[in-house]
């Protein structure tokens, strides 16, 4: 979800007067050609795409820290685009794509992993890159902690060395089978910039240096220009030229500038209404695929009361209608299965215990575990104990369009079960994720993370270590916004992690499950899509459901890198 009107990219030449002189005709032909960068004698343009990653308003300055989340301040393409990882999983299937890393081993008891750095590979300002550099950025993350937002040093790492000059070996505190999918996360910084910044989690890095396929050429609050790297590793890559990232206010702005063909690649909650203007208007080239990559729940901080009194979470979930979500604010949006697991890539994981599980209103049994829980009707009909009554605030960041409208929806569930839950929209994305890193909240919407199978938004959103801690420093890496600690949890997590072994991974997953069902430690409401709008006209090769070869909503990283790779001009 993410003031200019802005020319569509690769925007025709040569209308101008029919009457003109062959002399002058040549003239203007050279020099739109030389303003496009293209060769006079090739003829060729320059490729560009307008890019829409999220409705966040104005660039507040040139921020590429790739270690600071864009919705924190940094800017999209840093991930990816300019810094690349060692490898590329796909979140979506699992699949591995070699990096900067030409090759890699994770040990038969998954106690370490050995990655061979990739030869001749330059950073943008023509040093080369090397082993140094990869052994740099892991102990950057332990020297600085704010950096290390997967928490790989406090749960995962042990000790990084380097055999030889060419290979990089990490060892795990404990056997870590998930090492892959985490370390494909990791963003490689040059060591012979980053050495002498003395704070790098607050580090601007507005001259950014990569190994990434692009580079930063011109930046303004309104919109910035990553342009082609000429010194990229992959001959021949990347085919499309420049990309341009476009500011947009608020999700409305953002859907109109992608209907009126503004916008080449968009990542934005959709309202079906500009379908009209948009997929209907030109459905050769206007596109959309929405698939579900993450589930949305609404979060109860449990250090809170009465959150922290599972009747009271059970009836909150009862009186919940995910089907009117569903109608009136995600249309695209699936409601969620109980135990939060996805229905596309993740249904073999599912338990058999809950292959019909659903969830459905019941608001009777939603008032009768209010009143088991000591609660009564007040005079104005919301439930109080001991003169406090149910009555809380629910966030989101201003402008997120589908979860404004799902928390209206649930607002209204509730009161008709007696429960005040009053929509709070922040000003923006920053203050909103500040609030959730800090537990400064009682109630808030947001998402899980992505993964092959249910482990990997389980261990973000019930591990202990993921938490915050009243009182204290925002912790780095935060994803357990509701402040779940519960040690049985913990240690079904240990057992799919410390193996490889699929079925004593099903068997934690299940256990995961049950948790989820039974405790209700967050309240699953519907499968975030992964929202991606694109059109054909100025490139081809783009992720689709029969092609299913990253995620294609342009925030995604490094999935926006494995797609820019495999795109192609249209008329090339």
């Amino acid at each position: 979800m993410t003031p200019n009107s802005l020319p569509k990219a690769r925007r025709k030449a040569g209308r101008g007067k029919t009457r003109m002189v062959v002399f002058s005709l040549l003239a203007i032909v050279a020099m739109l050609l030389a303003a496009c960068g293209g060769s006079g004698s090739s003829g060729s343009k320059t490729s560009s795409l307008n890019i829409l990653a999220s409705p966040n308003g104005n660039f507040k300055a040139a921020n590429f820290n790739p270690y600071i989340d864009p919705n924190n301040g940094s800017m999209f393409g840093a991930q990816g685009m300019i810094y690349e990882s060692l490898i590329y999983v796909n979140r979506y299937n699992g699949q591995v794509t070699n990096m900067l890393a030409s090759d890699y081993k994770l040990a038969d008891d998954a106690t370490n992993i050995t990655f061979t750095v990739r030869k001749n590979v330059q950073w943008n300002d023509g040093q080369a890159f090397s082993a140094d550099d990869v052994l740099f950025t892991l102990n950057l993350l332990k020297q600085f902690p704010a950096l290390d937002s997967q928490g790989l040093w406090s749960s995962v790492i042990k000790d990084v060395a380097t055999p030889d000059a060419d290979t990089i070996k990490i060892t795990f505190k404990q056997p870590t089978s998930t090492a892959p999918v985490y370390l494909g996360q990791l963003y490689i910084v040059p060591k012979h910039i980053w050495s002498t910044v003395s704070d790098p989690a607050k580090y601007a890095n507005d001259k950014p240096v990569g190994t990434g396929p692009y580079m930063l050429d011109k930046f303004s609050t309104q919109v910035y220009t990553l342009k082609k790297n000429t010194k990229y590793w992959q001959a021949g890559l990347p085919k499309i030229d420049q990309l341009r990232y476009i500011a947009t206010s608020d999700n409305t702005a953002a859907q109109l500038k992608i209907s009126k063909g503004e916008i080449d690649w968009a990542g934005v909650g959709w309202d079906p209404k500009y379908d009209a203007n948009f997929t209907k208007k030109d459905p050769a080239h206007n596109h959309q695929w929405y698939p579900g990559n993450n589930t949305v729940n609404l979060y109860l901080n449990l250090t809170h009361a009465p959150f922290d009194d599972l009747k009271v979470r059970q009836a909150i979930s009862l009186a919940i209608n995910r089907d009117e979500i569903h109608q009136k604010a995600a249309l695209y949006a699936e409601p969620a299965h109980p135990t939060a697991v996805l229905p596309s890539n993740q249904k073999d994981w599912l338990s058999p215990d809950y292959q019909s599980a659903k969830f459905t209103q019941d608001l009777t049994k939603a008032a009768s575990l209010l009143e088991q829980a000591g609660f009564s009707k007040g005079s104005d009909g919301i439930y109080q104990k001991g003169g406090k009554k149910i009555s809380f605030k629910m966030i989101v960041p201003s402008g997120w369009a589908d979860w404004e409208s799902t928390l209206s929806v649930i607002s209204d569930n509730l009161k008709q079960v007696g429960i005040d839950a009053k929509p709070d929209s922040l000003a923006t994305p920053d203050v909103y994720t500040q609030a959730l890193n800090s537990g400064n909240y009682d109630a808030a919407i947001s998402w899980t993370d992505k993964g092959p199978t249910p482990y990997f938004p389980f261990n973000d959103l019930l591990r202990s270590t993921k938490t915050w801690d009243t009182g204290k420093t925002i912790l780095a890496g935060s994803t357990n916004w509701e402040h779940w600690k519960d040690a049985a949890t913990d240690k079904l997590l240990d057992q799919y992690v410390s193996t490889s072994d699929v079925a004593k991974q099903k068997e934690a997953i299940y256990g995961l499950q049950k948790i989820m069902v039974e405790q209700l430690p967050v309240i699953p409401l519907d499968y975030n899509v992964g929202w991606f709008q694109y059109t054909t006209k100025n490139a081809v090769g783009w992720p689709e459901k029969s092609n299913d070869y990253a995620y294609g909503s342009p925030f995604d990283a490094p999935d926006c890198e494995n797609i820019v790779l495999h795109l192609t001009p249209a008329n090339s």
